[in-house]
């Protein structure tokens, strides 16, 4: 790892490590990556970021990308997946405390859009006004042309909701889900 790179999860790899490693399919496994939840979670939005890329670059072949675009979109991803603040799930008795990560709420919330059709996740924000409180959530999206922007964003405010309040024990409060763009599918002409 480089001197100069941020650490991913105490896993002892840094974000450039981890875009080496994707490159190489994953091989030879190297299991501090495979078992730490932070650096699953950005390979996933890696993962996700390619496939989105190369759909933008068969969309738009005739018009260059602009390498910003690319970095701006790393840095939110980076911002995201740090582990962030711990949000408290839970106490026992005896003083132990059971916690989520911000960071594992955003992965958790781009899965979720990951399985609404015609929808691509765009900045999550998360915010708790004070422990034990709801958790509020907003989040932007991008809608496919075509589908109806209402019913996907009602289907991403339900399926946020509800994989929060399982997965994660904790009281929802305001999910706001906003359409920041219309992108167009693969094959089809604007």
């Amino acid at each position: 790892m480089s001197e100069h790179s941020e650490e991913i999860g105490g896993s002892g790899y840094s974000l450039e490590d981890l875009s080496a490693y994707l490159d190489r399919g994953r091989t030879p496994r190297i299991p501090a990556i495979e078992r730490n939840a932070e650096c699953q979670a950005i390979l996933a939005s890696m993962e996700r970021m390619g496939r989105l890329s190369r759909e933008i670059v068969e969309e738009q072949a005739a018009e260059p990308l602009a390498e910003s675009w690319y970095d701006s979109i790393m840095r939110e991803v980076m911002r995201e997946f740090r582990a962030g603040r711990d949000i408290p799930l839970s106490r026992a008795d005896d003083g132990t405390e059971i916690v989520v990560t911000e960071g594992a709420l955003y992965e958790l919330i781009r899965t979720v859009g990951d399985g609404v059709e015609g929808l691509l996740v765009g900045r999550v924000r998360l915010n708790q006004p004070e422990a034990g409180s709801a958790l509020e959530v907003r989040v932007t999206v991008s809608v496919r042309f075509g589908r109806a922007m209402t019913v996907a964003v009602e289907e991403m405010r339900t399926g946020i909701r509800a994989a929060i309040e399982h997965h994660g024990d904790l009281k929802v409060g305001r999910v706001d889900v906003t359409v920041g763009d219309v992108h167009m599918d693969e094959g089809e002409v604007e």
